[in-house]
């Protein structure tokens, strides 16, 4: 295989690498997976990621397409070549304010790119705590929301177009088609492979039975954060198959599906203008974490932009931190649970009489006992400093145990959030354990961190014991065992039992419709 990376190395613009010392960086990434890759390239083209692909079919191995690294379930881990799309590819190719869009290389930094745009007063609405350093490639591929998806949603809801090469080496773009449209991919479509691909999804979501296994089997469609398998529960819900639905377009199924149909190599998102001028934030202080469950869906009937939950685990280890310690200002006593409520508006009266009356149904529902408005550009990023840091400050907790991933991506529908906590807590019980709670609360999502020694063998059993038994809380409630952070190695073994085996054959059917895949 030298011999053959040599050649190969020699037709690329780009970098590619074999030795022990770039392999070993890229064979982790945010997750607690590690496995050291074939080769590690760095694309500068779409020419050198055709080269790499073709390449890997005459090799018999897969590529891993990869962004920042920043994937929690070890989506970018693996034994095949690695593609990072970051050190090159990170291009804005056009920009439209006017119409509202812009088209970027997969690998610019969410952040870099919002700068940009907030010139123009503009923003790609989905964030993540990660977005000084996640990159739009792999925020497609995750379909990435954060902490304003109340309002803006997912990554799923903002693209527009996908430019990207298939498993064959053909182009293609992914956008939104009129019947008419769809129908000339499936006849008159020259690409072959991507004929197939058109084809197969028409078959496929055209079966009565297949359209009530999907309907029947996939998280509650009124979750907004779901993303676990392939989204054909979205394709399914279009004009071509669903009466007054909207436009197909394939990128809808491309977001979440973790680089593994397509190489993205530009991408087309709408954007949205900035929010309004006066933000707040209603910190609202709870004596349990029962209590904030409830507070939560009272906060929801006020329509704000964001609501995030810290629970006293988080607030108790930023005691041990200089920096956030400081960002604990607005804290009074010792609450068992925060919820930071956020509210935007275009007067800085809107704003207090909002929190007034958020205030006041606290207090007429029994619940609460604190709730200041924190308000200047100043203090709100201290605030949201605090509540991002939570995945760092789990590390400072005394002991061996620690919070780890793997349940932490688990969604419900809000409404459900009391009870199905209930259940997490009897599960965690039985096993003799504790976790973190805190996070997307308004979404239905909490990020739940139980505390395990991944060095105990015993730990490691009792771990796989806990995902299985949150899992069968999942489909009970019809949530999704993957939010936002995606399946990847530690949720991808669930999928048929949460989706149902008929739907899981759909998907594989769907990875490879006719053609072998490298993805």
């Amino acid at each position: 295989m030298l011999s053959a990376f040599n050649q190969l190395k020699s037709q690329l613009d780009g970098d590619l690498f074999v030795d022990n010392v770039q392999r070993v960086l890229y064979s982790t990434d945010a997750s607690q997976y590690k496995e050291m890759p074939l080769a590690v390239t760095r694309p500068k083209s779409k020419e050198d990621i055709k080269k790499i692909i073709a390449f890997a079919h005459e090799n018999g191995t897969s590529i891993i397409p990869r962004g920042a690294g920043t994937s929690l379930a070890g989506q970018v881990v693996g034994p095949g070549i690695v593609v990072d799309i970051s050190k090159y590819m990170n291009k804005i190719l056009e920009f439209k304010p006017e119409e509202k869009y812009v088209i970027v290389e997969p690998g610019v930094v969410l952040a870099e790119l919002n700068l940009f745009l907030a010139k123009h007063g503009l923003q790609f609405g989905p964030e993540t705590s990660t977005a000084n350093r996640c990159v739009i490639g792999g925020m497609l591929g995750n379909n990435s929301c954060g902490l304003h998806s109340l309002v803006y949603g997912s990554v799923r809801e903002h693209i527009l177009e996908v430019d990207a090469i298939l498993s064959d080496g053909s182009e293609t773009t992914f956008k939104p088609l009129t019947k008419t449209e769809f129908q000339q991919k499936l006849n008159g479509n020259p690409n072959q492979l991507e004929k197939a691909i058109y084809r197969n999804i028409s078959e496929t979501l055209s079966n009565l039975e297949n359209q009530k296994e999907i309907r029947d089997q996939f998280p509650n469609p009124k979750l907004t954060r779901r993303n676990m398998g392939y989204a054909i529960d979205e394709l399914l819900n279009s004009e071509i198959f669903t009466e007054k639905g909207p436009q197909f377009n394939f990128c809808k199924l491309l977001a979440g599906s973790e680089g593994t149909l397509a190489f993205s190599h530009s991408i087309k998102l709408n954007l949205i203008p900035l929010p309004p001028k006066f933000k707040g934030l209603v910190c609202a202080h709870f004596v349990t974490l029962e209590e904030s469950l409830l507070g939560n869906l009272i906060a929801l009937k006020h329509k704000p932009t964001a609501i995030e939950l810290m629970d006293d685990i988080v607030m108790d280890a930023a005691k041990q931190n200089i920096e956030q310690n400081k960002n604990r200002f607005f804290v009074k006593g010792e609450p068992g649970a925060l919820l930071m409520i956020e509210f935007s508006f275009e007067t800085e009266k809107e704003l207090t009489e909002k929190a007034a009356a958020l205030e006041k149904d606290f207090r007429d529902a029994g619940l609460g006992y604190h709730f200041p408005l924190v308000t200047g550009a100043d203090n709100i990023k201290r605030v949201w400093a605090l509540r991002t840091a939570g995945l760092g400050l789990l590390s400072n907790i005394p002991g061996d145990r620690k919070g780890v991933p793997g349940i932490e991506d688990t969604a419900v529908h809000p409404e459900l959030l009391p009870d199905y906590v209930a259940d997490i807590k009897k599960v965690l019980a039985s096993l003799g354990l504790n976790s973190v709670y805190y996070a997307h609360i308004a979404t239905g999502e909490i990020h739940f961190r139980p505390l395990i020694n991944f060095k105990d063998p015993a730990d490691v059993l009792l771990f796989d014991t806990l995902m299985s038994e949150v899992a069968k809380l999942v489909k009970k409630y019809r949530g999704s065992m993957s939010g936002e952070h995606g399946d990847g190695r530690v949720r991808g073994k669930f999928i048929p039992f949460m989706l149902g085996e008929h739907n899981y054959k759909i998907l594989k059917e769907l990875k490879k419709p006719g053609t072998p895949t490298i993805f």
